[in-house]
């Protein structure tokens, strides 16, 4: 997802210190057992809450343990929905286990009302992964293939070194949607000028030649029509064709999120640099994020007094064509671009019917969005239930949000 979602919903995390002391004041005496259970003295050792010890025997296929865990933590939290989660959770554990760990818990919060975890006291947040090898730069230093070099330049700060790497030899075998990324590189504005007009040289001969490999693909041809042009500057005649040309091909992109991290990290992962994972998922979230949306609303509104009315209207229904193939694709960065897209071409034709189709869908994916967020599904200490979310998502972001919208009434 884009970097306005990463930071999506990060304010209320600066108030969890406060959460937790309100739970304590709220709770008194319990308040205070339960805080204690959940972050031991300095000058003791480490003990376990009932909480932790109910999630890791829950994790571990310990059912009477967690069972004995789960409801001292009820007497504790009575009022509190982490307990009745975890009660509900234990249910489907011993009665349904073929749900899995994933679909289980989708049950269980639905089954005790769907609460908000985001404020949970009990719920830590992910800790910083450790450093366990080498600095992108300390690895730049050795020996790699060209494709390590590649994959790795892409993931650093953009240098005169790095960025021979990159534009002067695109490896065969990339996914091509990594010219994103390198996109994204040049638009760092941290090369020297003559470097950065020669890469952007490279670049766009290298899109060329990929989007006569891949035909089908919007993105390659849109990236090669709009990239680095002016943001304020009218649609031309020969634009406004290319654009109502490649707005009828049936693909947005061609590699899927998880072809795309896939292959980033397995080259990550032999140059041995610390934090592969880390690396490949930020490489493949960029190569999902191009300027040419960006680019296509800013440029149709620079274009209105500068085209008829009728090219006004043939713009407008390209930008449909567009966001409507992007909103079709798997990341929810991409549901929410495209869906916006649709909307602005919608207003541009002054057809009411396509704007409240666009603004209903997009304020569904919105609640589904808000409705992941507050299951806090990673944040559970269950490793089994952050791998299954995880894997749900990288498959497919959209289904995944998806599947937390309310259930229907009477839908199980």
């Amino acid at each position: 997802m884009t970097r306005e979602l990463w930071f999506h919903g990060c304010s209320w995390r600066l108030s969890r210190s406060l959460c937790r002391a309100l739970l304590v004041l709220a709770l008194g005496p319990l308040g205070l057992e339960a805080r204690a259970a959940s972050e031991p003295p300095e000058d003791s050792a480490p003990s376990r809450s009932p909480f932790v010890r109910a999630c890791d025997a829950l994790e571990a296929g310990n059912l009477d343990g967690a069972a004995s865990d789960i409801f001292t933590l009820r007497q504790l939290l009575p009022e509190s929905p982490e307990p009745r989660l975890l009660q509900s959770l234990l249910v489907f554990r011993r009665t349904r286990p073929e749900l899995g760990w994933r679909d289980a818990f989708l049950q269980a919060w639905n089954d005790i009302g769907r609460p908000d975890f985001r404020d949970s006291p009990l719920l830590e947040e992910d800790p910083e992964p450790a450093d366990t090898g080498p600095s992108p730069e300390q690895v730049w230093r050795r020996e790699l293939s060209a494709e390590q070099r590649f994959v790795l330049a892409l993931s650093m700060s953009p240098e005169k070194e790095r960025a021979r790497a990159l534009f002067q030899q695109f490896p065969e075998s990339a996914p091509p949607e990594l010219l994103v990324a390198a996109v994204d590189y040049l638009e760092r504005d941290k090369l020297p000028a003559p470097l950065r007009a020669r890469s952007r040289i490279a670049l766009r001969a290298r899109l060329a030649a990929l989007s006569a490999q891949h035909p089908e693909s919007m993105l390659l041809r849109a990236l090669l029509l709009l990239e680095g042009t002016d943001a304020k500057a009218p649609f031309t005649p020969r634009e406004l064709q290319e654009l109502e040309a490649l707005s009828q091909l049936p693909d947005w992109r061609q590699t899927g999120f998880l072809s795309l991290y896939r292959y980033a990290l397995g080259h990550l992962e032999a140059t041995g640099v610390s934090l592969p994972k880390n690396h490949a998922y930020t490489l493949a979230v960029m190569s999902l994020v191009s300027p040419v949306p960006v680019l296509l609303q800013r440029r149709t509104e620079a274009s209105r007094d500068a085209l008829t009315p009728a090219e006004r209207q043939r713009l407008a229904e390209a930008l449909w064509r567009i966001g409507s193939r992007i909103s079709e694709e798997s990341s929810i960065v991409e549901r929410f671009v495209g869906l916006s897209l649709m909307k602005k071409a919608a207003t541009e034709l002054g057809d009411e019917a396509r704007l409240l189709q666009a603004s209903e869908v997009l304020d569904e994916g919105r609640a589904a969005y808000a409705a992941l967020e507050s299951a806090a599904t990673t944040r559970w200490p269950l490793p089994s239930l952050r791998q299954a979310m995880i894997d749900s998502s990288m498959s497919d972001e959209v289904a995944h949000m998806h599947a937390f919208r309310a259930p229907k009434a009477g839908a199980r």
